[in-house]
């Protein structure tokens, strides 16, 4: 399977970057936004499916 993940908590984003390789994965879904919606209703202004009234995503 490749190298381990590498576990360095010190690591920079260059070096963090070096690590990342093509996977071949695509999208799980053909229509993912249109799932998306069915399940959790449509997108607040920041693109969040499914954030709590009022309140941050986060």
């Amino acid at each position: 399977m490749g190298d381990p993940r590498p576990e360095d908590p010190e690591m920079t984003a260059a070096e963090q970057a070096e690590h990342l390789r093509p996977t071949g994965n695509g999208p799980t879904a053909t229509d993912e936004a249109t799932a998306l919606e069915a399940e959790f209703g449509k997108p607040d202004g920041d693109g969040v499916y499914g954030a709590p009234e009022g309140g941050d995503a986060a």
